[in-house]
């Protein structure tokens, strides 16, 4: 009988009530909403900032980010643009803060975002402790049981989606290198999926001409629905948990000292639809978990080169001289020598002098198209070892490219003209013909260029 009396009562109150802060429920109104005991939340909402259902969130329900886990306003009968939500309170709420929580406005398909969480609020009675002028600060509900409803209104949501344009945005990271063991691939975390992972995917081709072009990092792209100022961030996708512990890391010049990419702050979405970020660059960009560049350290190199060195010289290029080469002395047939500074994280390969038309090729590997694979980059951890040079301490590395059989020079990629048929035995691996080398793999005949004849 209660619950009809009091729903008659609404029903004669609507006939003056309109949409304002004014007109305020009374306690007899909202004892028809919740059970005693329970904590009553009760709020007012403009016209103009509302569109979409209403939730309630907090420390009452674990702060949970989907529709279907929050506690549903429900729209006061006779009191248009107020709302209002119970839940059982915590067993012992915090002591400071009580019980926390927070409206938040669905988006246009009914999805939890923290983008749409309440931004401003102004206390009517009960014990809601805000902060004002537009900051998304936390609204702390303290349960004063069913004789004190907490009665706000909500001024402002972070962000409206009731004014949300929506595109469909494809982001596109080079992720730096990581090593670490909770790495996998890079994800995409923001408003738009409840800051959930969306694990990124790589394009391998992309990634390829990268490496091709001698560039740092792998491409990873990713495709979303969302909101204009929805924000974002990207971290690892293996190792997710509140403590964010695997994000992007960026050198700042200025400090000499790694700080977290773009200062920590999210990033917003605009009226751009397609979005790259360049962050492989491992001496400007790492990731939290992963080995960060060192420093420089004093490196002698000693290279064996193939046969027929190129006239102009040979000379190592990389990262460490921002690939724009490093001359090397001719020490005796074959082998070069040269000192640099370089870092463990450092990539290098070997060239003809000022140009990458002739560089150090691979004998067994070739394209499609029959043109020379060249020397994958080479990380100067994964070759030097601790020696001494002229009494200096200093890195090593030596690396011997002399073995006719698996390397070249680019400019020797070529095939003798009148080469007849030649047939191998199994046995016999290599044979000479007209003073060139040619070796039998699988009952094939290639030259040591590498092209199969015939």
């Amino acid at each position: 009988m209660k619950k009809f009396y009091a729903f008659f009562a609404a029903a004669l109150m609507s006939i003056s009530a309109f949409a304002s802060a004014d007109v305020v429920p009374s306690d007899a109104v909202l004892a028809d909403y919740y059970d005693q005991g329970n904590v009553c939340v009760c709020f007012f909402v403009p016209d103009d900032i509302a569109c979409n259902d209403i939730v309630l969130t907090g420390s009452f329900n674990g702060w949970k980010s989907t529709a279907s886990e929050c506690v549903p306003a429900v729209a006061i009968v006779g009191f248009d643009g107020w709302y209002v939500a119970s839940f059982a309170p915590e067993a012992e709420p915090d002591a400071e803060k009580g019980i926390q929580a927070k409206p938040i406005m669905l988006d246009g398909s009914g999805n939890f975002s923290w983008d749409y969480q309440v931004g401003a609020a102004t206390v009517i009675r009960g014990g809601v402790q805000v902060v004002q002028g537009g900051v998304a600060g936390e609204i702390d509900l303290i349960n004063y049981g069913a004789d004190a409803p907490n009665v706000f209104t909500v001024d402002a949501w972070k962000k409206n989606p009731c004014t949300a344009i929506y595109h469909t945005y494809s982001v596109t990271l080079i992720s730096p290198d990581c090593n670490a063991e909770d790495y996998i691939t890079p994800a995409i975390s923001g408003g738009f999926n409840n800051w959930a992972q969306q694990a990124m995917e790589m394009n391998e081709l992309k990634t390829a001409e990268r490496q091709n072009n001698n560039l740092y990092g792998a491409v990873f792209e990713v495709s979303f629905r969302a909101a204009e100022g929805s924000e974002f961030k990207f971290r690892s996708s293996e190792e997710w948990g509140a403590d964010w512990t695997n994000e992007l890391k960026e050198y700042d010049a200025e400090t000499q000292e790694w700080k977290a990419f773009n200062d920590g702050a999210n990033i917003t979405l605009g009226e751009e639809t397609t979005l790259t970020y360049d962050l492989g660059d491992p001496t400007l960009y790492s990731w939290t978990n992963c080995e960060k560049p060192s420093a420089p350290e004093y490196v002698v190199v000693a290279v064996n080169v193939p046969a027929n060195a190129p006239a102009a010289g040979v000379e190592i290029i990389g990262s460490f001289d921002g690939w724009e080469g490093t001359a090397m002395e001719l020490l005796n047939t074959g082998w070069y020598f040269a000192e640099i500074q370089a870092a463990a994280t450092d990539q290098f390969k070997f060239r003809e002098a000022g140009s990458w038309d002739n560089e150090i090729v691979y004998v067994q590997k070739k394209t499609e198209d029959d043109t020379a694979v060249g020397l994958d980059n080479i990380t100067f951890k994964d070759v030097w070892t601790e020696d001494s040079y002229k009494g200096t301490p200093c890195k090593w590395v030596e690396l011997d490219f002399s073995d006719a059989a698996v390397y070249v020079w680019k400019a020797n990629w070529v095939v003798p003209e009148g080469l007849e048929d030649v047939v191998l035995t199994v046995e016999a691996k290599k044979v000479m013909v007209d003073g060139v080398l040619y070796i039998s793999r699988d009952n094939k005949l290639f030259n040591v260029q590498g092209t199969q004849v015939r």
